[in-house]
């Protein structure tokens, strides 16, 4: 799935569902979030793609200095497990 370029608190919600739809379409297969076109991300938008425990894929500049901004790079070399129900 590709992430919009611009991710900040006006897009969560949307984010959100996006995301969610991707993950139920899948049919158990892991969905990969494309992050290379993200020119801005806002914290809330973080935690969203953060709770969906979706491996990122090629993030942006932008994706880095916010993931080490709010202390959590970690996540973008070591995707977290995914969710199990």
């Amino acid at each position: 799935m590709t992430l919009p370029e611009r991710l900040d608190t006006s897009a969560a919600f949307a984010l959100k569902s996006e995301i969610e739809q991707a993950i139920n379409s899948a049919g158990g297969e892991q969905v990969a979030l494309d992050a290379s076109g993200v020119t801005y991300l806002g914290g809330l938008c973080l935690q969203v793609l953060l709770a969906s425990r979706c491996p990122l894929v090629a993030p942006s500049e932008p994706v880095v200095e916010a993931y080490a901004l709010f202390g959590v790079s970690a996540c973008l070399t070591e995707p977290l497990a995914p969710f199990k129900e």
